[in-house]
């Protein structure tokens, strides 16, 4: 019983402290400066800390290192047969992918829609292809 005060007593003593000191600390919230109307105000990131929107990009890349299946059926290379480890490009022209051994092609079954769902967000950006 005598434990069970002494417990409670410095459990108050210490949120007493923890209140005391946090009130000697709390900073003062900050006065908004209200621009004048019509004013325009560049809270944006400096040009060079931005990143290209995807518009601006010629391309966007993505691995697919699965099977890659459309409508049910496995999509292959036609020139080598390759059917895993394709890179995917987003342009403007189209769906490309690309097989491990360097062949083309577009793949008209796939769109902008389809590479946005699949792929992830942008994290490396490449000069060229």
């Amino acid at each position: 019983m005598l434990q069970r005060r002494r417990e409670r007593r410095e459990q108050l003593a210490a949120q007493q402290r923890w209140e005391a000191w946090s009130a000697m600390h709390t900073e003062p919230l900050p006065h908004p400066v209200q621009p004048e109307p019509g004013t325009l105000i560049d809270d944006f990131l400096p040009s060079d800390l931005r990143l290209p929107t995807r518009e601006e990009l010629a391309g966007i890349l993505m691995p697919h290192d699965a099977p890659l299946v459309l409508d049910g059926e496995v999509r292959a290379c036609a020139e080598c047969g390759a059917y895993r480890k394709w890179i995917v490009a987003s342009t403007r022209d189209g769906v490309w992918l690309r097989c491990q051994a360097g062949h083309e092609e577009v793949a008209p079954r796939l769109d902008a829609a389809w590479f946005n769902r699949t792929s992830g967000p942008i994290t490396e950006q490449h000069a060229s292809y």
